[in-house]
């Protein structure tokens, strides 16, 4: 619905050659051997055999496919996966292997296994049972698991600490690289849709005058009709620019408000008037309840700016909403909040889309054919400046949508006029 958007995704994959150089600097600083996996459980990254045991385990194939030691580790990245919460096993009470998970955007995209080290000095009985069931060598394996210290548990945490600052490093890095990515792709929809929709009312004016000039000058009636239609054009440019200067205003800060005493009646009556023509040319059913009844309804509002909140989600309902369609503006209040919505049975929201709604430069491109996608974005800011809310739900493509506004109830000075 609306100026909300059929927008690509934010990229969803780890940048795993950058993982690969930053672990294989940790797997060569505390001589564990390091593997990283992704959210399939597929391994990305890795092993990287830094200790002499850990380089005759890879020698001997350990992690090969089908192995036990490629069981081992995949089945412990899976459960950090699947929990998001660090873990750890051992081969035979004496090779220790630990995971934790790589979480972005509150989401475990992916773990790391490290480890495969002895935590404490190992013995030729202990070296022969772990050769035993990871089918290497138990001579080789004593001979150089005896050369090498063994990684207490003391050791270990101060690893984990070291790895998880890493981690935690990394994946700044790698949402700013994302959120770079998402500004470029933004800046190339800005600049599509500002080219194209400032482009086009500028092109109809250019053949208008230019029918003009090679026309019967003397027909009043067809130079009335051109004047008409220019006129409609240069008004759709300079709505495409005022939403251009005011969203920019959003951005920083600059948008004003004249707060002042008003009337929530009148910003709705307003709004509903100026686009109740439109939804009686479509046929469709407008249904308002009796706003005189309702009294004045006291704010305190920039009533300009609060009535261009109101008509752009009737305008927006009356876009997408096909003829002989349904809209309905409900309102609401109690002694601190007035609550309006607006209903419509038009082309509704694709639920993936639904937290994009309020997003600048997100449009609706099944049934939006003008417009840069910034009127929701405007009027989120203009309700949240006024102390309010607004939200959107809808059930799915096809299924209509709801807007909810709420703002907060102000009586104004005695004998103020809105």
């Amino acid at each position: 619905m609306n100026d909300s958007a059929d927008a690509e995704s934010r990229p969803t994959g780890l940048d795993w050659e950058g993982w690969r150089r930053a672990l294989g600097r940790f797997a060569a600083a505390t001589g564990l051997c390091v593997s990283a996996y992704d959210p399939e459980g597929q391994r990305q990254a890795g092993p990287f055999p830094s200790s002499k045991v850990a380089r005759l385990l890879a020698a001997s194939g350990v992690w090969n496919e089908g192995r036990l030691g490629d069981r081992i580790e995949r089945d412990l990245a899976v459960q950090v996966l699947e929990t998001g919460a660090p873990a750890h096993t051992s081969v035979c009470d004496e090779l220790r292997l630990q995971a934790v998970p790589l979480v972005m955007g509150g989401q475990a995209r992916g773990a790391i296994v490290y480890g495969w080290a002895f935590s404490s000095f190992g013995t030729p009985l202990g070296c022969e049972r772990i050769a035993r069931q990871l089918l290497v060598d138990g001579v080789r394996l004593w001979a150089e698991a005896r050369l090498e210290s063994p990684v207490p548990e003391t050791r270990m945490t101060v690893y984990t600490e070291l790895l998880e600052t890493m981690i935690e490093s990394t994946i700044r890095h790698t949402e700013a690289v994302e959120r770079l990515q998402e500004l470029s792709r933004l800046r190339e929809v800005f600049l599509a849709g500002v080219s194209h929709e400032l482009r086009t009312p500028l092109s109809v004016l250019g053949t208008r005058i230019e029918l003009l000039l090679r026309g019967a000058l003397a027909d009043p009636e067809a130079i009335r009709a051109s004047l008409v239609n220019m006129k409609h054009h240069v008004q759709t440019e300079a709505r495409l620019v005022e939403d251009l200067i005011e969203a920019a205003r959003t951005r920083t800060g600059q948008l004003r408000l004249d707060l002042q005493p008003a009337s929530l009646r009148d910003v709705l009556r307003a709004a509903v008037s100026a686009v109740l023509p439109h939804a009686e040319a479509k046929q469709i059913s407008f249904v308002v309840p009796d706003l005189d009844q309702a009294g004045r309804l006291p704010i305190v509002a920039d009533a300009h700016r609060l009535q261009q909140v109101f008509w752009n989600l009737l305008s927006n309902a009356v876009k997408f909403t096909p003829a002989s369609g349904r809209i309905e503006l409900r309102l609401r209040l109690d002694a601190q909040r007035y609550a309006v919505s607006v209903t419509d049975t038009g082309s509704g929201i694709d639920e993936a889309l639904l937290p994009q709604v309020f997003n600048p430069f997100m449009k609706q491109l099944k049934a939006n054919a003008q417009g840069l996608g910034l009127g929701l974005s405007i009027a989120r800011h203009i309700v949240e400046r006024h102390g309010g809310t607004i939200r959107v739900e809808s059930a799915g493509r096809d299924a209509g949508a709801t807007f909810h506004v709420s703002l907060p109830v102000a009586t104004p000075p005695q004998g103020a006029v809105a």
